[in-house]
């Protein structure tokens, strides 16, 4: 893979040709819905990345999930058939500077119990 390639494509975010990885995440069923009509592909991405994620910060690796990327471009780079849909690409690699914690809502702002609250 041409890194340098791929982080011209990614639109604001050409560090991740710095990585030493770039994982490309990629649905192989794009069209697949689940029972609760939500599309499959972006929640089991979710999952599998956010995984990912953790695990990497546990190894003392740093991730940031890039969503802002020109879907054609990633494909004919990497030879993605068009069927498929690039979902999300997470640079992995030793962390430049380590990021200052970040304020938590309280979690009364955010959870409700028994019924949904605005």
């Amino acid at each position: 893979m041409n890194k340098a390639e791929l982080a011209k494509e990614a639109t604001s975010y050409s560090f991740i040709g710095d990585a030493p990885v770039i994982i490309v995440a990629v649905t192989l069923d794009p069209d697949y819905v689940m029972p609760g009509g939500i599309p499959a592909h972006p929640v089991d991405i979710a999952i599998a990345l956010d995984h990912m994620t953790l695990v990497a910060v546990e190894e003392g690796l740093g991730t940031c999930w890039i969503g802002g990327f020109y879907q054609d471009q990633v494909k004919q780079i990497l030879s993605i058939p068009e069927k498929y849909k690039v979902v999300a690409l997470l640079p992995v690699g030793y962390p430049a500077e380590s990021p200052r914690k970040k304020p938590r809502k309280p979690l009364e702002e955010v959870v409700c119990y028994d019924s949904f609250v605005e």
